[in-house]
């Protein structure tokens, strides 16, 4: 019997040895992807920066509308050639819609037609959507638009640090707060950023860029219209054809490009996947997002 009860006890200890093991492995997994992310995050940061120098160095302080419409329409790749690195990057227009931060402009003189319009445009959209309590959310916008009188589920925010200017991961937060408290997710299906910029506080739209569904708002087209006879860069062309022309809008358009972009990384690292989103204003990186895994 002795014997039997030391083997038994023996392969007890064993068994509970493996267990140890294999949750310490398992712990080691998991600190080595953390300490991954952590060293992707940083390579992320370092890029941002060389990529932010190299649009200034492209740029320039006052680019030519070919030079922005050249970097909207040209995806770039890199790749090292022990192929343990690959990054692609792509931009894409940033003031081709309404300034979303329009909507506190209601106690501005100087800014009606700016303010009109962007309200317009919110009641359009929240009007298709049947959205139930539309001035509640609008409501939420402008508070979130002033220094410290935005909150989230009752909790004041710190996120939105720059008066005026509400970005849209700010902006998603509202939407929850307002799903919260009228139990409404119809605000969560419309295309705001088709029609809407976050995170600028740009007081123009860059005409020649401007994005299908704002130019059919705006002239009362056919969106699908819009879509098939509309090319990025053209927009004289295109209102010619429809019989329209910018002095309708000459306050509205900048007759200049803008040095205003959002731009988007992919890139491998080691044996995860990544990437970066942040907005390229007049030379400067604001808003930068990362995401990514394994």
């Amino acid at each position: 019997m002795r014997p039997a009860i030391t083997l038994l006890i023996t392969l007890s200890v064993i068994a509970t040895m493996i267990a140890l093991m294999g949750v310490m492995f398992k712990y080691l997994d998991v600190a080595r992807e953390k300490a991954e992310v952590k060293a992707s995050m940083i390579q992320a940061n370092l890029l941002s920066a060389d990529m932010s120098q190299l649009l200034r160095q492209i740029l320039g302080k006052k680019p030519s509308k070919s030079t922005m419409q050249t970097l909207f329409e040209t995806p770039l790749g890199l790749s090292a050639e022990s192929g343990e690195f690959s990054m692609g990057i792509s931009c894409k227009p940033l003031a081709s819609r309404i300034n979303i931060a329009w909507l506190g402009l209601d106690n501005m003189a100087k800014k009606q037609k700016a303010y009109s319009l962007a309200s317009s445009l919110f009641e359009m959209l929240t009007d298709e959507a049947n959205l139930r309590d539309a001035a509640l959310l609008k409501e939420k916008i402008t508070a979130a638009l002033k220094p410290g009188g935005s909150s989230t589920f009752g909790v004041p925010s710190r996120i939105n640090k720059k008066k005026g200017i509400i970005t849209f991961k700010k902006f998603q937060e509202l939407l929850d707060d307002y799903r919260f408290e009228t139990d409404d997710n119809r605000g969560y299906g419309i295309p705001w950023q088709r029609y809407f910029s976050f995170g600028t506080s740009e007081e123009k739209v860059d005409g020649d860029f401007a994005s299908p569904e704002l130019l059919a708002f705006l002239y009362d087209v056919e969106l699908n219209v819009v879509r098939e006879n509309y090319q990025l860069g053209a927009l004289n062309q295109f209102l010619s054809e429809i019989g329209e022309s910018r002095a309708a809008y000459k306050w509205l358009f900048s007759e200049k490009a803008l040095a205003v972009a959002q731009c988007k990384a992919s890139y491998t690292f080691r044996k995860g996947n990544y990437g970066f989103v942040f907005n390229y204003i007049h030379g400067k990186v604001e808003g930068f997002e990362f995401f990514g895994g394994k």
